[in-house]
């Protein structure tokens, strides 16, 4: 495996001396388990563990590996066993609040170019909700891209797709239907060799679905919503990076229920700086607005 198309740069090194690179494999994170880790490398697929050496000199949870992570593995002399003996610095990371009361930054994925942010045309879809997600994508500087799946489901997408637009100005809107297979190819227009997409988005919105689709496989699992209020079931458990066959990586994450940003304020500032701008523009062209539903 090409380490350049899992988006590895040299530059990464120049934080370790020569010493300290020797006998390193190095790896990204697809998939952990508590300390339990699976990291592609050069050499295939390695099975790791996090040692309490390493839980011990950090600070803070969110300095333990996540998917998506860059790390060096190191061989156990004794066994037949890789251990992770270090993180190299993040371009950037994708995390939110934990749920409930208590103030914990939960990590989503690490080393991200794009996001798909999925939502689906159905009792799902709010912009609110949309408005939380670009703000996170803002906060790292990737890029967003808002995918609307489920056409199938609605008669009326051209009004969805306008509230949308409304909301989030020059953000690429894509309009789908990830289980009939519809318009799949303007999804797979933004894959590329080398970058990283991250999937969010609510349960049973079709994210695994959509994976589905772009692998040309069944490979994640996926479940029907509830036809009495649209709320999707929990099938996606854990997060996992994917490498497309033609190029392209994927990390899938479990639906969220609950949004809370962790953020600076960077992210939302950026949000509504366009909102204000798109509002000077409308006002100095004399131009009017339907008031935007909740």
């Amino acid at each position: 495996m090409d380490l350049r198309s899992l988006s590895w740069y040299h530059s990464y090194m120049g934080t370790m001396n020569e010493a300290e690179r020797k006998d390193m494999l190095l790896g990204r994170v697809t998939n952990h388990s508590g300390k339990h880790y699976k990291v592609i490398t050069q050499d295939g697929e390695r099975s790791a563990t996090l040692p309490n050496s390493f839980l011990n000199s950090i600070q803070k949870k969110s300095e333990i590996p996540t998917v998506g992570d860059w790390v060096g593995l190191q061989k156990h002399p004794d066994i037949q066993a890789y251990h992770i003996r270090c993180v190299f610095p993040r371009k950037n990371k994708l995390s939110r609040k934990v749920a409930g009361a208590k103030s914990e930054e939960q990590l989503i994925a690490s080393n991200i170019d794009m996001v798909f942010i999925v939502t689906s045309l159905d009792s799902e879809f709010n912009v609110r909700r949309l408005e939380r997600y670009l703000a996170m994508v803002y906060e790292i500087q990737a890029q967003p891209v808002i995918v609307l799946n489920k056409i199938d489901k609605t008669k009326d997408v051209e009004t969805y797709t306008k509230k949308v637009e409304k909301m989030c100005h020059n953000v690429p809107i894509v309009a789908i239907s990830a289980k009939e297979g519809i318009n799949i190819e303007d999804v797979s227009h933004y894959i590329e060799t080398g970058k990283t997409i991250v999937l969010v988005g609510s349960s049973g919105v079709g994210k695994s679905t959509l994976i589905n689709q772009l692998l040309g496989y069944e490979r994640q699992a996926v479940g029907e919503t509830r036809t009495s209020d649209d709320k999707g079931r929990h099938i996606t458990s854990t997060r996992e990076m994917i490498i497309l066959p033609e190029g392209g990586i994927l990390i899938d994450n479990p639906g969220i229920r609950e949004l809370q940003l962790w953020t600076s304020g960077e992210g939302i500032s950026h949000l509504f700086q366009d909102i204000e701008e798109l509002s000077k523009s409308c006002k100095f062209n004399d131009c009017h607005h339907d008031q935007e539903p909740g």
